[in-house]
């Protein structure tokens, strides 16, 4: 399955996603933009208002991250 998420390594920190996002699925962590896996329905919203392309990533996973989890990461898991 594939989660949305925002890649940290472009991210540039400016919450327009946070934002965009109508259902409030996106919240700063630690100074990350994290997406909530449980409440995003992919309207695209954020992506669309993100100026650096932060917000259109989406992994592979086979369990989803928590927001927790997204607020530690500095690249992208592999």
């Amino acid at each position: 399955m594939k989660q949305h998420v925002t890649d940290p390594e472009i991210c540039i920190g400016c919450s327009a996603c946070e934002l965009a996002c109508p259902q409030k699925a996106i919240k700063s962590l630690l100074g990350r933009y994290c997406v909530d896996a449980e409440i995003c329905q992919n309207c695209g919203n954020c992506i669309e208002e993100c100026p650096t392309g932060a917000a259109d990533c989406f992994i592979e996973v086979s369990t989803y991250y928590s927001q927790e989890s997204q607020s530690e990461w500095t690249s992208l898991p592999t």
